[in-house]
């Protein structure tokens, strides 16, 4: 039985502003490929959830890295994932 996806409002915006970005930087094509990324992923989840590494101080979420640049992170909770935010690696700042 596979498992259901469910994105939170941070992570709908954070795919809607990385898509945006893409097109208006490099095109439809590269945008399209983001896009076609993210599905292939998530149907990757529906089935085996737990492919991604678990994150050492939060062991509830998980990363999976679409390459190059952007991580879904998302927790897995009965049979439902919940993508948590999709960020793209480039902008991440660590402190």
């Amino acid at each position: 039985m596979d498992y259901t996806i469910a994105w939170s409002d941070e992570a709908k915006e954070n795919y809607r502003l990385i898509a945006l970005y893409l097109l208006d930087a490099f095109g439809f094509s590269v945008a399209d490929k983001f896009t076609d990324t993210i599905n292939s992923k998530l149907r990757i989840l529906e089935t085996m959830p737990f492919i991604g590494r678990r994150l050492d101080n939060l062991t509830a979420v998980r990363k999976l890295p679409l390459q190059p640049y952007n991580i879904i992170y998302y927790a897995v909770i009965e049979r439902q994932v919940i993508v948590l935010n999709i960020l793209d690696s480039r902008k991440i700042v660590v402190s």
